[in-house]
């Protein structure tokens, strides 16, 4: 463990030299994190051309059932491993190393967020590794954008330890190998999802794509307003409950 923690620290120094000498560098970097449609914008557009592609239909609308599912499972996982393990501080926070901040970050940005795992990274990989079972081409180029521009800029800006993007993308190419799975055979336990996106988008349609439209933005902004609204009511409710 503690050759992995090493291993973590130099990596991230070995990249935290190229920040504090390029103010434009360090500014185009943190727009790259902070603005979603780059960020998350072309695999949500993904979702939609598979769905309403006019080859292979069924099967194209499936994959984006499982690629929605994926998602939703990594997040989870995500949520869960974050709150069961001891809370990890993030780098900007870190005073055990000297990390130096890119020009104009802000040091209290995420304090009070456990590093450990990236939800970016999990969310990003559960999607590029479903777009995989599309197009092996467009796959693993959604990977090579879900590496160099959701996930490194991240660690850049001490946001990350390398170790946590790469728990986040392992977390969230295993929720999609899982979905994937859980679709196949004989009765698979994705049939009931697939039937009732069908019936839904059939008797339905105006409120289907509705939703459809509020879930996928919601997953480009990576549920924040959820998470805010979340985080509000319990801070609400704390001292209701003691």
């Amino acid at each position: 463990m503690e050759a992995l923690l090493h291993l973590d620290r130099t990596l991230l120094l070995s990249l935290n030299r190229f920040a504090g000498h390029s103010a434009a560098f360090d500014m185009a970097v943190r727009g790259i994190a902070n603005i979603y449609m780059v960020k998350l914008g072309l695999f949500c557009a993904g979702l939609w051309w598979l769905w309403f592609r006019r080859e292979e239909t069924a099967a194209a609308r499936r994959l984006v059932v499982d690629a929605m599912a994926a998602v939703a499972l990594a997040v989870l996982a995500s949520i869960l491993i974050q709150a069961a393990m001891p809370e990890r501080p993030r780098p900007l926070h870190d005073a055990a190393i000297a990390f130096v901040p890119p020009l104009g970050q802000d040091r209290e940005a995420l304090k009070n967020w456990s590093s450990f795992p990236s939800d970016n990274a999990a969310l990003a990989f559960a999607l590029a590794a479903t777009f995989v079972r599309a197009s092996r081409l467009w796959g693993a180029l959604a990977c090579l954008w879900a590496a160099v521009v959701i996930s490194l800029p991240r660690v850049y800006l001490g946001l990350h330890y390398p170790g946590d993007v790469t728990g986040g993308a392992l977390i969230g190419i295993a929720a999609a190998i899982a979905v994937t799975r859980l679709g196949t055979g004989r009765l698979p336990p994705m049939a009931w999802a697939y039937r009732l996106a069908e019936r839904a988008e059939e008797h339905w349609r105006p409120w289907f794509y509705a939703g459809a439209f509020l879930l996928i933005y919601e997953m480009m902004v990576l549920f924040e307003d959820i998470r805010r609204v979340g985080g509000g009511s319990l801070k609400l409710l704390r001292p209701l409950l003691s």
